[in-house]
């Protein structure tokens, strides 16, 4: 049986409405940001991507911040206690310190159940429509995630946001899984924009590009060139086996 979570919300696709007719309905170059924060499209298959669950939001944000909090003052300490160490030693502390830091936060996310991500598109409004209902039909037909939501017109000019959700930032086999069917849309791809993907607990901490580097992190976890290319070097290891073992069976086969 199909279930919609966003049935009966007026800014979100509705059980029934094809794409076109929601595409019609909302607009995204043109709906106010004042109706709708975002436009949304829930994926109705939803027991076969998201097992609904209450997700502690607000406890993972204010002991996140603790912990953000906690890593800058040892960063500090740790650089004005080992002025006289080598620069390679202050380093190896501090990047230690980060990967405490990113494991204490997945803990916590785990313990609150705020696991999921998301691969972020930024379009221009020329290409947003387009894309747009490339990905809501890709939602309503159990190939994404269990959710993706397009930014309404703000009143600024310049690009707009498209999220594709997975429910669990861990799964990178289902990062993946959805980056390929992005690749197959022909939303990116090798050759084409990077996209990456981030971790809604960095989102709720407000971990940007702009601030990232003061805890020693990243601001997403993967580029799509990134997994993309450790997917070619996957099938790259795999495919010279296969082809070993396939001329051995030639070679050893009864003439």
């Amino acid at each position: 049986m199909l279930q919609n979570p966003g049935e009966g919300h007026p800014g979100c696709w509705q059980l029934g409405e094809s794409v076109e007719d929601f595409i019609k309905r909302l607009p995204p170059v043109t709906t106010s940001g004042l109706l709708y924060e975002w436009i949304w499209v829930h994926n109705p298959y939803q027991k076969g991507h998201c097992e609904p669950q209450f997700s502690k939001v607000d406890e993972f944000t204010i002991r996140g911040q603790e912990l953000l909090m906690k890593n800058l003052q040892m960063r500090k300490a740790i650089e004005a206690n080992d002025q006289n160490k080598t620069k390679d030693t202050v380093t190896r502390r501090l990047n230690e310190e980060s990967e405490l830091l990113q494991q204490r936060i997945t803990d916590l996310a785990v313990q609150t159940n705020v696991l999921s991500g998301k691969w972020m598109l930024f379009l221009s409004l020329e290409e947003l429509t387009r894309v747009w209902r490339l990905i809501v039909d890709g939602v309503i037909n159990n190939r994404l995630g269990p959710v993706a939501k397009v930014a309404p017109e703000q009143g600024k000019p310049g690009e707009r946001l498209i999220c594709i959700y997975t429910k669990d930032f861990r799964d990178k086999d289902d990062i993946r899984r959805v980056l390929q069917e992005l690749v197959s849309m022909g939303v990116t791809g090798t050759g084409k924009n990077t996209i990456h993907y981030k971790s809604d607990p960095y989102t709720c901490l407000n971990i940007y590009r702009q601030t990232a580097a003061q805890y020693g992190l990243k601001a997403s976890l993967y580029s799509s060139q990134e997994l993309l290319a450790e997917g070619e070097q996957e099938y790259d290891v795999l495919y010279p086996l296969t082809q070993s073992n396939l001329n051995r069976f030639l070679n050893n086969a009864p003439q």
